[in-house]
């Protein structure tokens, strides 16, 4: 969305208060995309043009649909083929925030871990076109096997991340994200940095620990390792390299807090991983017959599902969990029936 506001702010400069577009696939903020397009040259503005219905008016900029006819435009969007001399369009770049996928490790991935690991490149070019562009996103010690991997995945696919077959470029404060990291990130430290190395490991096999930091000592880095956690855990915090410059933009360009960040970013097996985590540590146990059984009140259920997880979210954490919710009244019940036993019920649950 920064480029898209950046290049609202160049068009009025320019004098051009109605732009005519053609047929142009996004799903984002139609001004970014039309910014990411003008940067990998697939598209130019040329002037004049005829527009019909509008599609978007937004801070004194209104879109139309480009027509043969209709109102008149400043200037339209068309292919570079279709227009001689385009105007020239000049938007300041912020070279900042810069993410480095580091692919040293991609010969020790399983075939099926090197096709996850270029989806989760490509849903990563996506994810930074909403935000800024293809620049702020580098591959570093790239092979050329998982050049042919991009192309067998994208054929034909136009991007202009950088490709570094060496070592990453690094430049400003710069930070390794590593769940097994030594330090949290937060707000404040996001804001601070201008370089996030993403380990490029995709371990969907076989997992392994400490891999990360492995790579953090083959590449010879000597800066910080954060870990990304939520509410004191890095369980059930998302971990594609997609997700994790999600979580990064959404700090930086939409104001979020991490928190809200993280939650927005969560899949469906990370809330249900979460979910089984917080009821595992707010049940408790009790002992029926010769059977002990992890039990929560039901009460406790809303306070523990502050992720907004649906109701069958919810069901598959307590199957996971094996915990049996009781109603409030039937666990003091038990108690007091068995308080001799197992003495009155303090449980305490801190989220």
């Amino acid at each position: 969305m920064l480029l898209g506001r950046l290049l609202i702010e160049e068009l009025k400069k320019l004098g051009i208060r109605r732009l005519c577009v053609g047929r142009l696939r996004c799903g984002d903020y139609l001004p970014q995309c039309i910014a990411v397009s003008l940067l990998l040259g697939k598209y130019v503005v040329c002037g004049g043009g005829y527009g019909g219905r509008t599609v978007l008016r937004d801070d004194d900029l209104e879109i139309t649909a480009l027509t043969k006819d209709g109102i008149p435009c400043d200037a339209r969007l068309v292919k570079p083929s279709k227009c001689p001399n385009p105007i020239r369009i000049e938007m300041p770049i912020p070279s900042k925030p810069h993410f480095i996928i580091d692919l040293t490790l991609w010969g020790e991935h399983t075939e099926t871990e090197r096709n996850e690991l270029v989806e989760q490149v490509l849903a990563s070019i996506s994810v930074v076109r909403r935000y800024l562009w293809d620049g702020n996103l580098e591959l570093s010690n790239v092979p050329d096997e998982f050049l042919q991997y991009l192309d067998k995945f994208a054929r034909g696919f136009t991007n202009a991340v950088v490709i570094n077959k060496g070592a990453p470029r690094i430049e400003g404060p710069t930070v390794m994200l590593d769940a097994e990291g030594d330090c949290v990130l937060n707000e404040v430290l996001i804001n601070e940095f201008s370089t996030f190395i993403i380990g490029g490991i995709v371990d969907k096999e076989r997992r392994v620990k400490g891999e990360t930091g492995r790579l953090y000592r083959l590449l010879g880095l000597k800066v910080p390792r954060c870990r990304i956690e939520l509410r004191g855990s890095v369980i059930g915090v998302p971990d594609r390299l997609n997700k994790i410059i999600e979580i990064i933009l959404r700090v930086l360009f939409e104001g979020r807090s991490l928190e809200d960040s993280i939650i927005m970013s969560m899949s469906k097996r990370d809330r249900v991983n979460r979910l089984f985590y917080e009821m595992q540590r707010a049940s408790y146990r009790v002992r029926v017959g010769s059977t002990t059984m992890l039990v929560i009140p039901k009460s406790m259920i809303k306070r523990i599902n502050w992720l907004g997880a649906t109701a069958k979210e919810v069901e598959l954490a307590l199957k996971k969990s094996h915990v049996i919710v009781m109603d409030d009244e039937e666990i003091n019940r038990y108690l007091s029936l068995h308080q001799a036993r197992l003495g009155p019920w303090t449980h305490k649950y801190v989220m």
